[in-house]
């Protein structure tokens, strides 16, 4: 927590050299601060991951014994799982690690969510099934789980509870507590950022619409009744404002889903030359249908960016 606050304090000091300037120049921005200070942040948190690393086959098998304990959850949809798992077959090529073998669950809740644990075991609830529009939105959920797993964020979030067991701190209790621990507390917000990138880069990269994942964030903006914040005028109100933004971002599970669509809408601009003419996959059928691409492509489903 003291390495988050110097962060920040780090942030405001940047930015006060920026507002005291005027107006920056315009590939300097707070944004490219802020990522430098989260990624140093990250680099050091990630330093005794590394010394430690768990193999694949070992994290499958923690990720085994821990899906074990959502048996409680809710029951699975051995139908809906089936589809999961077929759209998710575009994107498994394109991952860093291929020694991890996925699975995919359906869990019968009503809650708009889904989580990853470690070794591959990826879990989509009901209500975010019947909330994404389009195939395309699925596979950029999948896509963030997935990146969840293949960054190592499951596996060092475990290493990480496992070291405060070792040091003394409360005990976990039972694989079913460690579970639901994996299945409700989410990842930093740090981690969410870098998972939403990375399952844009998979989605784009299996073939699906760019826009599905900022068009999916958006629209959980109003779901859940997310306050929108007015862009800053001036250089010392970008200051202040990226300030507030970055305190609360990392004491919240998530970003807001404002900065996840920002984030995603500015990688796809990015990247517009490379995406511009090339058709992409939507798949409002094939969601409807419960028919995976993989399977069955629908040609009017198909867009040019």
């Amino acid at each position: 927590m003291r390495i988050t606050l110097v962060a920040v304090l780090i942030l405001l000091a940047a930015g006060a050299v920026l507002a005291t300037l005027g107006t920056p120049d315009p590939e300097v921005s707070l944004s490219s601060v802020i990522e430098l200070w989260s990624d140093t942040l990250r680099d050091t948190d990630q330093i005794g991951m590394r010394l430690t690393r768990v193999s694949d086959s070992e994290e499958m098998r923690i990720g085994a014994e821990l899906s074990r304990g959502l048996r409680d959850f809710g029951s699975e949809d051995v139908a809906a799982s089936a589809y999961v798992t077929g759209v998710a077959q575009a994107l498994l090529p394109h991952l860093r690690r291929p020694g991890i073998h996925y699975q995919f669950h359906v869990v019968d809740s009503a809650q708009i969510n889904a989580f990853a644990m470690p070794g591959g075991q990826i879990y989509v609830l009901r209500g975010m099934l019947d909330f994404v529009d389009s195939e395309a939105e699925l596979a950029a959920v999948l896509g963030h789980e997935m990146s969840h797993v293949d960054l190592r964020h499951c596996i060092e979030r475990y290493q990480y509870e496992t070291k405060l067991t070792k040091a003394g701190a409360p005990e976990l209790g039972a694989v079913v507590e460690a579970a639901h621990r994996f299945a409700t507390l989410g990842f930093s917000p740090e981690q969410e950022r870098e998972a939403d990138l990375q399952g844009e880069r998979l989605a784009i990269s299996a073939g699906y619409d760019p826009d599905a994942a900022p068009n999916l964030f958006a629209r959980m903006q109003v779901k859940f009744h997310e306050p929108s914040t007015q862009p800053a005028h001036t250089p010392g109100g970008e200051v202040v404002q990226a300030a507030d933004e970055a305190i609360i971002a990392y004491f919240r599970t998530h970003p807001p889903s404002e900065q996840r669509v920002r984030q995603l809408h500015e990688f796809v601009a990015r990247n517009g030359k490379e995406l511009a003419g090339r058709p992409f996959y939507i798949g409002r059928e094939n969601l409807h249908s419960r028919i995976p691409r993989t399977a069955h492509e629908y040609p009017s489903e198909f867009r040019t960016k």
